[in-house]
């Protein structure tokens, strides 16, 4: 008796630890397809301060799932994965597209792309200012540079060109004179004007190129770039221009204008190259 119980036991065991039968994984390919039940879109309006929303649409079956990719000009924006996306400076005058890719466990991965149309300044053209670029004095500082980077703040969709103004640089002339200006000579445009500051007087728009190359001691305080410095401080003395005055901090932390003397000092403000949604919108 004791003989059979064992070989009872032995086959017990060669059965617990014997090979289990392998079930084959099926591959992507071999999985039957999703059926789109209404295709995705996007919402919103395409022009700069807006804010775009993807709706993924309707898939049978609901997928486990949902990714999205965001292109411009057909090219993936990196890390740009959100379904909200806030419409940026640099995509105005670029077309937009959103890929939109689901997967399910018993189904192949699918995708679609919605593709948007050119993205638009904040507002349309309202104003086309031209103007013409001079030095005045000893500047050492590249004049070429000047012009491209000024051209730049004037074009940025955060500038004065969310106000409908659009700047347009001629050889001469112009509605005003943007000044690349020796320090030293600046008072010699009014007498208002100091030779530590940039200054608008009349159609001459003057920036001090001690401060165009160093920006201010208090900026620099603030670890603020110097290419935002320059933005601010064209902004800032083309506002004048403009037919703005100076400006005050509303309230510590609160976004500087641009025409406040942020070269000074800010009250508190957050220091800030361009002009606050109110200056755009205040006549």
């Amino acid at each position: 008796m004791t003989r059979i119980l064992g070989t009872v036991l032995a086959l017990c065991c060669l059965v617990a630890v014997g090979p289990t039968p392998s079930v084959a994984a099926a591959e992507p390919g071999d999985l039957p397809a999703f059926t789109q039940v209404q295709a995705p879109s996007v919402s919103g309006v395409r022009r700069y301060g807006h804010r775009l929303v993807v709706s993924p649409g309707r898939w049978s079956p609901t997928p486990a799932t949902t990714r999205y990719q965001w292109y411009r000009d057909g090219q993936p924006l990196a890390g740009d994965t959100t379904r909200v996306r806030d419409i940026r400076p640099g995509d105005v005058g670029h077309r937009l597209a959103v890929r939109v890719s689901v997967t399910h466990p018993t189904r192949t991965p699918a995708s679609s792309v919605v593709q948007l149309g050119v993205v638009k300044h904040r507002v349309d053209t309202r104003r086309v200012v031209r103007y013409s670029v001079r030095t005045k004095g000893r500047v050492p500082a590249s004049l070429a540079t000047f012009k491209t980077l000024a051209q730049q703040t004037y074009d940025d969709p955060r500038g004065w060109r969310g106000r409908g103004v659009r700047f347009v640089r001629v050889a001469s002339g112009g509605a005003f004179t943007l000044w690349l200006s020796e320090a030293g000579r600046v008072p010699g445009f009014s007498s208002v004007c100091s030779a530590q500051w940039s200054c608008r007087v009349g159609r001459n728009v003057v920036i001090n190129v001690q401060r165009w190359q160093h920006a201010s001691p208090a900026w620099n305080r603030a670890g603020r770039s110097l290419r935002d410095y320059r933005h601010m401080v064209v902004n800032h003395e083309t506002g004048h221009w403009l037919g703005k005055g100076h400006a005050s901090c509303s309230r510590r932390g609160a976004l500087a204008p641009v025409m406040q003397q942020q070269s000074k000092g800010t009250q508190g403000c957050r220091f800030n190259p361009w002009p606050t949604l109110a200056e755009l919108r205040r006549p």
